[in-house]
């Protein structure tokens, strides 16, 4: 990481965070703090509370306890529903809400407008750039297919794209590769890196319960537990055998090949 990057806002900074839902502690004392050039996997057992921890990220939960910065403001500082205009959210089936008769380019375009579907006509560059990302996600040559004729992995980059088409600072993605076969998660998780690659002003986090999906431009990983962070730092450093097993709690073995990881459950 540059000097500059140590010297500027952190992406986003959690400070003793907690969560409690009738009075169950969801999360509890989170310490978290995303830097710019970082991409962060978060991994956990299923009712870790990954995904509650990233819905408060993107501005749709608030903390019981302790202090959410994002984008460099803080929750009650500023107005929320301006600051999620920045964050976009991909999960692993949101196309059940979108009408299918739409081309795949109408369904890119109308996540400009934050619509379900396409009413207005978009500016020159928003299109633009919509044909140059699609392109960039391997779907040059399904702009006018009907969304509904997609594959399940071509949807998934479709929705991609259109989270993109607002430049936001901030990617989730949460289980964005579920339901898709070992070929089609590869040439998925491809082309997500080339947008990352084109994309250099973005910060993404990046949930999964599977290691081997930890792309390379993933620089840090942070583990939940019940709610509570085991661990957070580079990738390197803390992706280890030792941490899977204070994470799934059970014997399992983490092996490296050609900048890939993988777990084996002993």
């Amino acid at each position: 990481m540059s000097n500059s990057s140590k010297k500027a806002k952190p992406v986003l900074a959690l400070h003793d965070v907690a969560l409690v839902r009738e009075g169950i502690h969801i999360l509890s004392d989170v310490n978290w703090k995303v830097r710019p050039g970082e991409h962060w996997a978060i991994i956990g057992q299923n009712g870790a509370g990954k995904t509650l921890l990233l819905k408060m990220i993107a501005t749709y939960l608030w903390p019981t306890k302790g202090r959410v910065e994002v984008l460099g403001k803080e929750f009650g500082k500023i107005e929320l529903q301006r600051l999620r205009q920045k964050i976009s959210w991909v999960s692993s089936a949101p196309e059940q809400d979108l009408p299918q008769d739409q081309s795949v380019m109408e369904v890119v375009l109308s996540g400009y407008f934050s619509t379900l579907r396409l009413f207005e006509t978009p500016p020159k560059h928003v299109v633009r750039r919509a044909r140059m990302l699609m392109r960039l996600m391997s779907l040059g040559g399904h702009m006018k297919q009907s969304f509904a004729t997609l594959s399940v992995g071509e949807k998934k980059k479709a929705l991609i794209v259109r989270a993109m088409i607002k430049k936001p600072r901030l990617l989730i993605l949460d289980e964005v590769c579920a339901g898709l076969d070992p070929v089609a998660r590869k040439r998925y998780l491809d082309s997500l890196r080339r947008l990352i690659g084109r994309e250099r002003s973005i910060t993404v986090l990046f949930v999964t319960h599977h290691i081997e999906e930890i792309f390379t431009e993933i620089t840090h990983v942070l583990g939940l537990n019940k709610g509570r962070v085991v661990f957070a730092g580079k990738k390197g450093t803390h992706l280890t055998s030792r941490n899977m097993v204070k994470l799934f709690g059970r014997n399992v073995r983490l092996t490296k090949s050609n900048q890939a990881f993988h777990m084996d459950v002993c």
